[in-house]
């Protein structure tokens, strides 16, 4: 049983077919400014990429992007919002159905993993997966940027909180990560603005 009941995919489909509550038209102003503080190398992956809007400010700004979901009606939109890019924008994104806790399947390495509400989306026994997962797919000195509910609402199909706390547990230098930045922001969306935990966080490599 995940956060969002025995059937996650069967949630989020329902959701994308509506335009979901946390679609801005746009990135997240508080991830934009986390990257512009640390750029990332490229390639990028997006997890969780729902409609594309950040995968899209990344390649409008230079860097090769793909982003993944496993929610083919959000990436279809995706795909129809990179049609109507500049070729030379669309020729350095791409999107794919994919699960985004197995990035691995992919059989890429990346400069960098974004991570703009995907995280928060598990519990963090689930969250262990992922972090298996990212060593697989990272250049070394590669980044990865989070950007997390800082809070969890008493209510069934809602992200969890993630904190400066269980971030500088997880990534630890011992675990081959060295953080870089932790701090607050705003995660926004059309019902309200949340309290959210952002984190550029590097990868050394695994330790000897």
């Amino acid at each position: 049983m995940s956060r969002f009941g025995s059937d996650p995919l069967s949630f989020f489909e329902t959701v994308y077919r509506e335009k979901a509550p946390w679609d801005m038209a746009g990135p997240q102003p508080a991830m934009v400014s986390l990257l512009a503080e640390y750029p990332p190398d490229g390639p990028v992956l997006d997890l969780g990429c729902g409609t594309g809007d950040l995968a899209i400010h990344l390649a409008t700004s230079g860097v090769e992007t793909i982003g993944v979901d496993f929610v083919e009606l959000a990436v279809n939109q995706a795909q129809a919002k990179k049609a109507a890019l500049p070729p030379e924008v669309a020729s350095r994104l791409d999107f794919h159905v994919a699960d985004a806790l197995h990035p691995s399947l992919l059989r890429k390495t990346f400069g960098a993993v974004v991570d703009s509400g995907f995280f928060h989306l598990f519990d963090p026994e689930q969250c262990e997966t992922l972090l298996d997962e990212l060593p697989k797919v990272f250049r070394q000195g590669g980044r990865y940027y989070l950007h997390e509910f800082a809070v969890t609402f008493p209510v069934p199909n809602v992200p969890r909180q993630v904190t400066e706390a269980e971030l500088r547990d997880r990534f630890t230098v011992d675990q081959g990560w060295r953080i870089l930045t932790v701090r607050s922001g705003e995660f926004l969306s059309r019902v309200a603005s949340v309290p959210a935990t952002l984190a550029c966080v590097e990868y050394l490599g695994m330790p000897e």
